[in-house]
Order: structure tokens, then C-alpha cells, then sequence
């Protein structure tokens, strides 16, 4: 009769012990909130993870689905908090979109928009 309880203790140990390791990485906060609307461009974007994560690319694109140079090479370290670069930008709606790989291999993609007005 204790057989079922203790593989119950085991499994439930288990599962709690396992939690950590399924945790997702969320992106903690952007230097511009998504849908924001903005009356000067900004100098960069810095965003930051709960986690370090590998940045794998980067980039703005136009309303008009047009990419924006930025001339920026992703760090090849991970890390929890990147800032990139911004070129001067025109007035206008932009989005911005990245790719991160976690510790783990798992990818994760986020994405922006702001309005510079």
C-alpha cells in the first residue's frame, strides 16, 4: 500500500526539481514599448532577457516592409541585456524584429512597433 505513495513523492519530486529547467526565457523589458508612439528617434534599442540568450539577428524594417541598414553584427557572446545602434529614421511606423537562441537551443522570436512621428 506505501508503493503508490512513494512513487507519487517520487514523480511529484521529480516534476518540481524539472521545473527550473522548463522555464521560458521572456524578454524583461524594450527602450521603446511596442505600439509606442515617439516625437524624437532614438539614439539605440536595448532589450533584456530573464535570461542570457544568444542574439542571432536583428533588424527594422519600414511600414512598407522595407529593411532598415544597420550595419550591426550581432555579439557572438550571450547575454542578458543588448543595445543596438540606431541609423537617423524618417518619420514613420517601423518593426522591429529579433532572434534569440537560449542556453538550452531553443529559439525564441520578438518583435516591436513603434511610431516616429
Amino acid at each position: 500500500m506505501h508503493t503508490p505513495k512513494l512513487i507519487a513523492a517520487t514523480l511529484l519530486a521529480l516534476a518540481l526539481s524539472a521545473a527550473p529547467a522548463l522555464a521560458h526565457i521572456s524578454v524583461k523589458s524594450t527602450s521603446i514599448e511596442n505600439a509606442a508612439v515617439i516625437d524624437s528617434a532614438p539614439a539605440d534599442f536595448s532589450f533584456s532577457f530573464s535570461q542570457p540568450v544568444g542574439l542571432i539577428s536583428f533588424s527594422i524594417q519600414t511600414q512598407a516592409g522595407e529593411k532598415v541598414d544597420l550595419g550591426f553584427t550581432p555579439p557572438k557572446a550571450p547575454a542578458a541585456t543588448f543595445t543596438v545602434p540606431l541609423p537617423e529614421l524618417a518619420p514613420g511606423l517601423y518593426t522591429v524584429e529579433w532572434r534569440t537562441m537560449s542556453k538550452d537551443g531553443h529559439p525564441m522570436t520578438g518583435k516591436s512597433t513603434f511610431e516616429l512621428k
